[in-house]
């Protein structure tokens, strides 16, 4: 999942969204002293985003950037912090979109059961009628639990809170790894 789902790319990418309306520009534009020109945030936003769009121009930034973050060590431990019911919400947009393909295949699958059972003569007499019920009973209460999760569907609250987090400015001095100051030099190249 950490490569194929949370990477340095696509985290990159989603950072660099939106330009001069996105998330990246506005943080930059709140912390950075208001003396630096729109422009030189506008070209950082779109450095990330070229470097986004071309990780194979840059392995060491995207290693960095891995490295650095240990995404999937992260991911491990916050998923194992999970309640059961929070992991199983967490996985059940997954599987949503094909829950009612999973309920009608076991309503199949459970009618063609009961037809093999009936035509075998398994369950002595009055067994057709009681494999009818059964499969009656079985495809009307899989409608049910469907319908009544639709329904539970329009009345959940949002899992995600709009309240953005305080996030507080630290006085630091950057100081740049070489490598990393020779990638921001080829990146940058046009924009200083």
């Amino acid at each position: 999942m950490s490569q194929r789902v949370l990477n340095s790319r696509s985290l990159l990418t989603d950072l660099s969204s939106g330009a001069q309306h996105g998330d990246l520009y506005n943080f930059l534009r709140k912390h950075l002293p208001y003396p630096i020109p729109s422009h030189v945030l506008e070209a950082a936003v779109h450095a990330i985003a070229q470097v986004a769009a071309n990780p194979h121009q840059h392995p060491q930034l995207h290693s960095y950037v891995t490295s650095q973050l240990n995404i999937e060590k992260t991911l491990a431990r916050r998923l194992k912090l999970l309640s059961p019911k929070d992991f199983e919400d967490l996985l059940h947009p997954v599987f949503q979109e094909d829950e009612i393909t999973l309920i009608a295949t076991g309503g199949v699958l459970g009618l063609a059961a009961g037809g093999l059972q009936t035509q075998l003569g398994w369950g002595g007499p009055g067994a057709t009628l009681r494999a009818i019920g059964t499969i009656v009973f079985t495809l009307s209460s899989s409608l049910a639990l469907y319908m009544h999760q639709e329904y539970e569907k329009d009345q959940d609250k949002p899992l995600a809170s709009k309240a953005r987090p305080n996030l507080r400015r630290r006085e630091t001095i950057i100081r740049a790894n070489p490598t990393l100051e020779s990638l921001a030099n080829d990146i940058m190249g046009d924009y200083r």
